[in-house]
């Protein structure tokens, strides 16, 4: 289950005076990260490679991507996606005043390969695929015994 919030945004952000619309926000609070060694335990029972093999291959993985993408190369893993970096910057007003003393941060972005990629129309909802609103199933919770919530506290773990 994915577990979302509403929010207002502009319809343009690059225009102040645009109009607002709600919008989806995908929510992790109320869940917690899957840890290095669960995806290494599920891929071992998978594949019939131990744990620690798993662990470590992952970890060797994660070094040489950091190690590949900052000697200016970006990786294509085929059926995973593509990582490569974003810079950031403040900009300038001219393209002349523009240094790589200007660039702040790198980011890693990452774009899914369509083997991966989720789409929300009616193949992956027949998947299982399910969405949740946090702000409702918190107010539910929230309703003492006025038949709307009938007091029941909604874990929205679950």
């Amino acid at each position: 289950m994915i577990l979302f919030r509403k929010v207002m945004r502009l319809t343009d952000p690059t225009d102040q005076s645009s109009a607002k619309k709600v919008y989806p926000q995908i929510t992790y609070r109320y869940s917690k990260a899957a840890t290095l060694g669960e995806c290494a335990k599920e891929i071992s029972g998978n594949s019939g490679v131990s744990e620690g093999e798993t662990i470590s291959v992952l970890k060797d993985f994660r070094s040489l991507l950091k190690k590949t993408l900052l000697g200016g190369r970006a990786v294509n893993i085929e059926g995973l996606g593509y990582f490569y970096l974003s810079a950031r910057s403040k900009g300038t007003e001219t393209m002349e005043e523009f240094t790589s003393v200007n660039i702040d941060g790198l980011r890693i972005c990452f774009r899914a390969n369509n083997d991966i990629r989720l789409h929300t129309g009616t193949t992956t909802r027949t998947d299982g695929l399910a969405f949740k609103d946090v702000d409702r199933v918190n107010k539910l919770g929230e309703d003492s015994g006025d038949g709307e919530g009938g007091g029941e506290v909604i874990d929205p773990m679950e």
